[in-house]
């Protein structure tokens, strides 16, 4: 199933007279493009598809203009195969989003395709055991696009458990310094790259209101292609934290005061097929711009692979004796270099006592 597809940039010395008329855009041929992963941690399975164009004039203009990157009639279909009997089908339906970043290409908004799991039943998620077909018939068989994949599975986080606090600060920072907390998890045969993430909720209080709000913080990722071992461990540091923090919590006059909520660790792993797919379209140094582009699918240009997700959550609290944030880490917040204009206290009970609780 699996092909590459290489497409490479040509350099052409032509030499016309001054009244030849000619077209740099040549023969064109319309492609389609796919992007779509499973996860079986996800409820929602989101495809991405758009189209190759090719028009007279300014490039930049048309791509602000999505009809020129949209088919007009899609039906897309995943069909799970377990030992090669057939067991589930879905048919996929189309939405738009306002989520797609700024870019040369239309947004905020985009349309994509997908179908709908409960990731947390373990009789509807998808079937870590099952292979995945994809088909895709544009403008009632104007292009056919096909794929198939495995999913990601065997990929938890070790350490901490859900019950094991965050460490970020030692008692006495300005001597003793920050710590990092290790984020140990295990591995998978068929997922070569790794990326860790946490989200910190908070919530915040004005005179009036609260609300929880949450950053994102982007850990570390873990290119483990070529090791053998089972397990892997990517480091949260705790300066690098507060610096986060602040740099992404801006200080408010309105606002009372500012708790933890919780912190979820999101880990996710890539498919062989997305490692590489990765690899080969990273950017190139190379002047000669032949860099090839791989693509899994036929019929189109992009990915049909997998990934999977798995998250841990941590609520602030939990009694009588669980909090996500240790009571050292809890004072660096409230009080500490980075933070402490951003109006972070403590209501947890063992901290009553501490000049970081709350009023």
């Amino acid at each position: 199933m699996l092909k590459k597809y290489f497409f490479f940039g040509v350099i052409a010395a032509l030499a016309v007279s001054c009244n030849t008329k000619f077209s740099v855009n040549g023969e064109y041929e319309e492609t389609p493009v796919v992007h779509f992963l499973l996860d079986q941690g996800k409820d929602y399975q989101f495809m991405k598809l758009n189209k190759t164009f090719l028009e007279e004039g300014n490039a930049n203009e048309f791509a602000k203009d999505a009809e020129y990157s949209y088919f007009d009639n899609v039906e897309a279909t995943v069909t799970e195969y377990v030992d090669n009997i057939e067991t589930r089908e879905w048919t996929l339906q189309d939405t738009v989003i306002q989520n797609k970043k700024d870019g040369v290409f239309y947004g905020p908004e985009q349309k994509l395709y997908f179908f709908k799991v409960d990731a947390s039943n373990s009789a509807e998620k998808l079937n870590e055991d099952a292979v995945y077909q994809l088909n895709v018939n544009i403008d009632n068989g104007v292009h056919t696009v096909t794929g198939e994949t495995s999913l990601v599975k065997g990929v938890s986080i070790s350490y901490p458990q859900t019950n094991q606090s965050l460490n970020f600060a030692e008692n006495d920072v300005a001597n003793n310094g920050y710590r990092s907390t290790p984020i140990t998890f295990s591995k998978s045969n068929s997922a070569p790259i790794y990326k860790l993430q946490m989200r910190f909720d908070y919530r915040e209080y004005t005179s009036s209101s609260n609300e929880v709000k949450s950053i994102l913080w982007n850990i570390g990722e873990s290119d483990n292609a070529s090791a053998t071992s089972t397990s892997a461990t990517i480091s949260a540091s705790g300066q690098q934290f507060y610096e986060f923090v602040s740099a992404n919590i801006t200080s408010n006059e309105d606002v009372v005061k500012r708790e933890v909520d919780g912190f979820e660790l999101i880990l996710t792993a890539g498919s062989d097929d997305l490692y590489t797919y990765m690899l080969t379209n990273e950017p190139t140094s190379s002047l000669a711009q032949n860099q090839p582009t791989y693509s899994n699918v036929d019929g189109a240009l992009g990915i049909f692979s997998s990934r999977l997700t798995f998250t841990q959550y941590k609520a602030s609290y939990t009694p009588p004796f669980t909090r996500a944030l240790n009571q050292n880490s809890t004072r660096e917040l409230c009080n500490g270099q980075f933070t402490n204009t951003l109006k972070f206290c403590s209501p947890i009970p063992g901290d009553n006592t501490t000049s970081f609780a709350c009023n």
